[in-house]
């Protein structure tokens, strides 16, 4: 996708650049509130038993809205793959909602979303491809940011401190990258809509299955009107609304712009988590916040190139036609 805004090929009608990047704002302030909902679920419902029942919803709901497509694809040759996607991307939730039990949804938010400075690293280490200078930049910053947010807020050495959370909730954001990554991989040969039908129907077994081994039977008290309507928000508006919103504003919005104001999502967690968690910040965890969010931008924005030998654009055109430049931001991992 060009720099540049994009219309709809398929002969539907477009619509304007200000609501399509009003639609986009919209998504990071889902995916950014989706913490403190998380959270607030979390403190009835056991984790594994909370993702069964969101995931199963949207592979349902996902399963009714595309059955017709679904069914001309043969599901059998998407087996391996969806299992693949799964199995790191529901190591990447354990792992985030374990953090997310010891720190607050803001802090949770912007560590999550370190996991776009790490994906073109694991893209080198399977390609050997090297990452260019803002992605070295983006990492130096992201390393400087997750510093001053783990700063030991009762210290007033200044010593570094990561908790727990803070070190579990970066392990998940390592797995995020991973699916990601894999993600950019299959979805070259498979049919995306299908592929992502298989992993949350395989991310929801894995869920079901730990959640019945490991964690308590359901309990009526679940059935609270409150824990429906997060559940409902999750899924509804995280998962389907934020993917029709992205598959279809992306194309009317220069891919620069989209990037950033998708990045406005851990800004959108930090705020929510303030106003209605009671999150509090100092003056060194604002800080890592801002440096970690520049990281991002580092990360996901193009910024423009000098002109190079013909050689050299023949080697990054064949590049990224093999498939292993990263995708874009996927809603679902909110």
């Amino acid at each position: 996708m060009t720099d540049r805004v994009l219309h709809a090929n398929d002969g539907s009608r477009g619509i304007s650049p200000s609501l399509a990047r009003l639609m986009l704002l919209t998504n990071a302030a889902v995916w950014g509130s989706g913490y403190t909902i998380l959270k607030f679920i979390q403190t009835t419902v056991p984790t594994q038993w909370m993702m069964t029942f969101r995931l199963g919803a949207a592979a349902i709901l996902m399963g009714l809205i595309f059955l017709p497509k679904l069914r001309k694809i043969d599901l059998r040759r998407l087996i391996v793959p969806g299992l693949i996607l799964a199995i790191t991307y529901w190591l990447g939730f354990m792992f985030q909602l374990a953090g997310l039990k010891t720190i607050a949804p803001g802090r949770n938010s912007f560590l999550t979303d370190t996991y776009c400075v790490m994906v073109p690293f694991l893209i080198w280490a399977i390609t050997r491809r090297r990452p260019n200078w803002q992605h070295m930049a983006a990492a130096f910053v992201c390393i400087i940011g997750i510093g001053f947010v783990s700063l030991s807020e009762g210290a007033a050495s200044g010593l570094l401190s990561v908790s727990f959370g803070d070190a579990v909730t970066i392990v998940g954001a390592f797995f995020f990258a991973a699916n990601l990554v894999a993600v950019g991989f299959m979805a070259k040969k498979f049919d995306p809509v299908a592929l992502m039908f298989m992993e949350f129907v395989f991310t929801t077994l894995l869920f079901l299955g730990g959640a019945i081994l490991t964690e308590s039977s359901p309990e009526p008290s679940w059935a609270s009107w409150k824990i429906i309507a997060g559940l409902a928000y999750l899924v509804i508006g995280s998962t389907i609304i934020a993917q029709i919103f992205q598959t279809v504003a992306i194309r009317y919005v220069p891919t620069s712009q989209a990037s950033i104001i998708l990045s406005t999502e851990s800004l959108f967690g930090v705020l929510v988590s303030v106003i209605f968690y009671g999150e509090r910040l100092t003056v060194a965890v604002i800080i890592g916040f801002a440096l970690i969010f520049c990281a991002i931008l580092l990360s996901e924005l193009h910024l423009p190139k000098r002109k190079r030998r013909k050689s050299d654009d023949d080697t990054d055109a064949s590049a990224s036609a093999d498939g292993i430049s990263a995708p874009g931001p996927d809603p679902i991992r909110r």
